[in-house]
């Protein structure tokens, strides 16, 4: 029994019921709220549509409430706003590539000297991905495509050099014109 309520015996079934989920998370959000004692750090997480914050944050308004359903681009928005609050070093952690790519993103459209930080994987697989030098690494045009490329190749890496490749081209020829219009 964990703060009055028993663990569920199947795990799998559990999850399937999405009100358990949501109850879940919202217990883990203020457990975990209630445990950070980091005074260095700025904690921001969400329950349901709720912006919570260790210590608190003075202006929600960007981030609340949230509607946001996926929890990937709920931390995106939460690094953005981190970013624009003046963190200069913001790290997510995820087991999902699908994070990686959008930190990527994220990682473009954010000063120069910020850096993201993806803590990912698990055990031994474990490890911390430079999300800005990788954005630094492809360029504005190819960092900014990787959910596009994602989508449309349903790949978390990339495998085919020549799609990556023949993808640039594309882009360079839809986006040529729209240069020229400016």
């Amino acid at each position: 029994m964990v703060g009055g309520a028993s663990i569920p015996g199947n795990w799998a079934s559990f999850l399937r019921v999405d009100d358990n989920k949501t109850e879940l998370f919202s217990f883990l959000s203020g457990a975990l709220l209630d445990s950070f004692q980091l005074a260095d750090k700025q904690l921001v997480i969400t329950d349901r549509d709720a912006v919570l914050s260790k210590p608190p944050l003075l202006d929600t308004t960007s981030l609340a409430p949230c509607t946001q359903e996926e929890a990937d681009s709920r931390m995106m928005l939460h690094a953005a706003h981190a970013a624009h609050a003046g963190h200069s070093k913001i790290t997510i952690r995820s087991v999902d590539t699908d994070v990686v790519v959008l930190a990527v993103v994220l990682a473009c459209t954010l000063e120069e000297d910020d850096e993201v930080w993806v803590s990912f994987g698990t055990g031994k697989a474990f490890r911390f991905l430079a999300a800005h030098e990788m954005a630094r690494a492809l360029g504005p045009e190819k960092a900014q495509a990787l959910p596009m490329f994602h989508a449309l190749t349903g790949c978390d890496t990339v495998s085919c050099y020549a799609v990556w490749t023949a993808l640039g081209s594309v882009l360079s020829s839809l986006t040529s014109p729209l240069h020229q219009l400016r």
